[in-house]
């Protein structure tokens, strides 16, 4: 009966919205794309389409940064890389999970590190896929002593990657000193994590015992292509899918359906709604269909992005797959307007 409800909930959730879909053509790469310096950077010009197709991989394990000014992917890592991600603005001690995989948070009323060595009777919580602060799982740490339980999630070759127990034992304006280790108590770890301000995120990984880089330089990016965790309400679920989040530092995002591509012109497009919801481009600028194991793409979603910067770009969706048949490569055009 679980099972039933299970995907009567996913046909639900990824079928109930299908529209006719325009047949298209995936797009190639552009040559020698028109380059514009006047403002003292090298973006592409206004007016010119642009085609591109990024890489997730079948199994959806990279993370690509990509740059809609320069046409280009600034970064790319393994979402498996990493763990826990600590905010590096001045002010704020947010700590988050990697919901790339799927990780969880469950809190203890235990503020000795060394007797916690069991979930039983916790609930765990997902990051909310919006980014909004007030939903964070962890959240701000400043005045969090106690130990809380991570549950890596589910490695891209769905390897389970077990839980770990982590205490904040001190925060300063530049620093988030940690102890952390396997929830039985191996592999035992310290760690001072330094805030960059010229990164919105400085991530930490209990397999390397580092801290790590993820992201690019805040002001390098727009757009980050993976795998994250949706919340469900309704039956209230926890479900991985594959998309596109915006870079949090001052990036915004329209959504537009009703008129076409071509026809969005800039003081229209200036008219609009924007978000910073992370995930307000998403998954669902495509269907899954149970029937054929496909996706098609729903090519009259457009989406307007300002970038931080001031930049305004136009994007719509053309394909899910790559030349070879194979799933996880979003192509897409977009032009600078």
């Amino acid at each position: 009966m679980r099972k039933l409800l299970f995907l009567t909930f996913l046909t639900i959730a990824l079928i109930s919205c299908e529209k006719e879909e325009t047949p298209m053509t995936a797009p190639t790469s552009n040559q020698n794309i028109p380059i514009d310096t006047s403002g003292g950077e090298s973006l592409i010009a206004k007016g010119v389409t642009v085609s591109k197709t990024v890489s997730m991989g079948a199994d959806y394990a990279q993370q690509i940064w990509f740059d809609l000014g320069t046409n280009s992917i600034v970064k790319t890592n393994l979402r498996s890389d990493w763990d826990l991600a600590f905010d590096c603005r001045i002010g704020n001690y947010n700590l988050y999970l990697n919901s790339t995989l799927g990780a969880s948070v469950a809190f203890t009323n235990e503020t000795d590190f060394s007797k916690v060595n069991s979930d039983a009777g916790l609930n765990y919580a997902h990051e909310h896929h919006s980014g909004n602060e007030a939903l964070l799982a962890i959240g701000d740490v400043s005045q969090q002593s106690n130990v809380f339980i991570i549950n890596r999630g589910v490695s891209p070759s769905n390897k389970t990657l077990g839980k770990w127990k982590v205490q904040i034992t001190l925060v300063q304006d530049e620093e988030f000193y940690m102890t952390c280790s396997k929830l039985n108590g191996d592999n035992l770890q310290t760690a001072i994590i330094s805030k960059k301000p010229q990164y919105n995120r400085v991530a930490y990984s209990f397999a390397s015992q580092s801290e790590l880089q993820i992201e690019p330089p805040k002001s390098d990016y727009d757009l980050v292509f993976t795998q994250y965790t949706h919340l469900f309400e309704n039956p209230p679920m926890a479900y991985s899918v594959n998309g596109v989040l915006i870079n949090s530092y001052n990036t915004e995002v329209a959504e537009e359906f009703s008129v076409s591509y071509e026809n969005i012109t800039n003081s229209y497009a200036q008219s609009l709604f924007y978000s910073r919801d992370l995930d307000v481009i998403g998954y669902d600028w495509k269907n899954f269909s149970l029937n054929d194991n496909t996706y098609t793409i729903y090519s009259n979603q457009n989406y307007l992005i300002k970038d931080a910067s001031g930049n305004l770009f136009k994007l719509h969706f053309i394909d899910f797959y790559d030349e070879s048949g194979i799933k996880g490569s979003p192509s897409f055009e977009f032009e600078r307007m």
